[in-house]
Order: structure tokens, then sequence, then C-alpha cells
């Protein structure tokens, strides 16, 4: 496949489903209107606005104690099964954003097409499956970038969901390993973190609108996986999903303390932030005396039951905000 530099893109793909090649995949007419560059420009530092907004996902556990920055980079690490195209899928239908923008780079065809038949009309939903070849993988990936890079030129806030960012890796280092470049650690080219840093940078806040990136990374619990370590380095915060939690029947199985918002000082305010930390401090004492009430001879859990009561009264972080879709 021989990628365009140039396609169809912005408000005109609202509520339609492409390829990689800005070619339908949702029974639709092609896209008419102005043609944009898929080169990847993320915004020059003197170009950004500091990230002072919340964004709002609809997903309680987040809002509440991992608050989202609008302009923001997060990642979302669990491992396969663990939930992540399902919490995807939540903060994509509840978030308080003018426009979403889905990426499906090597997504399984099932998986896809649930996406394609659930998108409303502020949902792009940009398309290569994994059997499509690595280029497609790629370009699919800057098609999305590109396309929400456009949207908030027109003043939209825009929500750009990857899923999944791993796999975009592994179409790189096809593409890098294939052109000659020398494979470094776990087998990836140099190559590959330094595209996948450019990619992350789109994301941001300018004085026109805004692009949250929120894009899902396998980690099956190897902290030296390369791309899972680089990714952390790279974004603004990470939400960790816990198999044991999935595995429970929990939803969405964030294990809060192993997660981390670097913007959600800037976005909430304090009595926000002082409720947090103490229901992280709360959960951190369940956890670290686990073993102990399990022998029912842990008195001094009581304090961490009451501080959890006293942020789940009528006005808690943990119920749903006005406004928003929660689930």
């Amino acid at each position: 496949m021989t990628a365009p530099q140039r396609l169809t893109l912005g408000t005109c793909a609202l509520g339609r489903a492409i390829d990689a090649r800005g070619a339908p995949l949702d029974r639709g007419p092609l896209l008419r209107g102005r043609s944009v560059s898929l080169e990847l420009r993320p915004p020059r530092p003197n170009e950004r606005i500091a990230i002072a907004a919340p964004l709002w996902t609809g997903t309680r556990a987040i809002d509440a104690l991992l608050t989202i920055g609008r302009g923001a980079r997060v990642g979302i690490f669990g491992a396969p099964g663990a939930g992540k195209t399902t919490l995807l899928e939540s903060i994509a239908q509840g978030c308080a954003a003018d426009a979403t923008v889905v990426a499906l780079v090597g997504e399984r065809g099932r998986e896809a097409q649930r996406w394609i038949e659930r998108r409303d009309h502020r949902t792009t939903v940009v398309c290569a499956t994994s059997d499509r070849p690595a280029r497609e993988r790629s370009a699919a990936a800057h098609v999305a970038a590109a396309h929400a890079r456009a949207l908030r030129e027109r003043g939209l806030h825009v929500l750009f969901v990857l899923d999944s960012l791993a796999r975009c890796a592994a179409a790189w280092r096809e593409l890098r390993v294939a052109e000659g470049e020398s494979a470094g650690r776990g087998g990836y080219p140099p190559g590959v973190f330094a595209q996948m840093a450019q990619l992350v940078e789109v994301a941001g806040s300018l004085d026109c609108g805004s692009i949250t990136l929120v894009c899902t990374v396998i980690n099956d619990g190897d902290d030296r996986d390369p791309v899972s370590e680089a990714a952390r380095s790279l974004l603004d915060g990470h939400v960790v999903l816990s198999a044991r939690l999935a595995e429970a029947g929990w939803f969405p199985a964030v294990d809060v303390l192993a997660s981390a918002s670097r913007t959600m000082d800037a976005v909430a305010d304090e009595s926000h932030r002082h409720a947090a930390h103490m229901v992280r401090r709360a959960l951190a004492l369940l956890d670290r005396t686990a073993d102990a009430r399990s022998l029912g001879i842990d008195p001094d859990t009581d304090a961490a039951r009451v501080a959890m009561a006293a942020e789940s009264g009528p006005r808690s972080l943990l119920a749903p905000r006005a406004g928003v879709r929660a689930r």
C-alpha cells in the first residue's frame, strides 16, 4: 500500500467510519470536504497552553481519583482480558468532549465492527484490523491523528482514543526492520520510540482547542517491556487495570494505587484533591493489611472504613457528576 499524503478529513468525517486510505467502512458515500496533510506535526512548546480544565470521562473511578486534564495524554495499562477495550468504550460514550476520534490499529475484526456499529454523530472511527499490512496499520494511526488535529483547528475539544499503542509499535517495528534498521532492546529499533513520541506529542491544549489522548498499552506484568516503559515516560498519567479485579467481575478493574495522574493537581479543586487523598490513604491501608484482616486481627482498618464512608455520602466524588453519563 502506498500511503497518501493528504486526505479529506475534519468535520465531514464526524459520524463516519473509514480505513487508512479514507475509504468508507460504513457503506456511506465518499468523504467530501477540505483535505489535510497526514504529516505528524506536534505543536511547538510555545504554541501550547497550560492544562487547566478537567475532562470528565463519565467513569467514576477515573474522574474521582485519577482526574484527567483536558489536553493530557493517558495510557490504560493491562494484560489481555483485563477490560481495556470495554473501559475505552465507556470513556468514549460518556466523556465530555466535542468530538471523539477512535483509531483501531491491529484490532480484531469483531471488535472493530462493534465500534463501527456503536459510533454516534460526534465520533469518527479509523480502522486497520490485524490482518492488514504493517504499513496500513501504521497509516491508520497517522490518519486518526491528522483528523483529530483538523478538528482541534476548528476549535473543538477532541478525545483521541488509540487502541492500541503497543500494536502501533509492533507495526513500526515491522516496517523499520524491513528497511534495514538494527533491532535494539526487545527487538525494537530505536526509531520506533522516536515515532511513538511524535504520535503522542500531537495531543495537547492550544488557544483554539485541545486533543486529549487515551491509549491502551498491553502489559503482561513485565515492567521491563520496552514499549510499556517508554509509554510511561511519555504519558501524563497511567490507569492500571488489575487482572485479579477483572477475574472477580469488577468493572472497571482499576488498580488505583498502581495508577497515577500527573494533571490532577492542576485541574481539581482543593476539596476534590483532599477527598481523593483520603480515599487513596484508606485504600492503601486496606491493601497493606489484607492478610491481617483475613485473620481478623487488625482493628486499625476501622479508620480506613470510616474514611471510605466519609467520602461516600450524597456529595461523594464517586457519585456521577451532573451532565456526564456515568457507567
